[in-house]
């Protein structure tokens, strides 16, 4: 797992703080950067990692960042959800984004594959 995002990609934004607001205390800060990593990680294992850059495409990062910022908002706002391992469960529109991103990475992961095997092919016929 990669971590892509910082807390100034829109995490602070979501709680209602601003980007440059320094009343955050460090506690504070270190739980939001807590909560987008695993958040990171939890979108990133449901769709997968074995396309490099899918993440931090120009198509594609817009929607990662959204549905990070909202898991880990969550996870801020929820954080016995963490400790106690009480399931918080992910909404419908965090859900649906998902499968979009997946939908994007099945298409993404075919074009390499076929991409491969193309390559594959012209060096034999070489």
């Amino acid at each position: 797992m990669t971590a892509y995002l910082k807390i100034t990609d829109g995490l602070k934004r979501s709680l209602g703080y601003l980007d440059e607001d320094v009343s955050l205390d460090e506690g504070l800060k270190k739980r939001m950067s807590s909560a987008l990593i695993a958040a990171e990680s939890y979108v990133q294992g449901a769709i997968g990692t074995e396309v490099k850059d899918f993440y931090i495409s120009e198509d594609n990062k817009p929607l990662y960042t959204l549905v990070c910022n909202a898991l880990a908002a969550s996870y801020v706002q929820n954080p016995v959800s963490i400790t106690s391992g009480a399931v918080v469960t992910v909404d419908a529109v965090t859900n649906a984004v998902i499968g979009q991103l997946r939908g994007r990475y099945a298409k993404e992961l075919e074009d390499h594959d076929g991409k491969d095997i193309e390559s594959e092919q012209t060096k034999s016929e070489d």
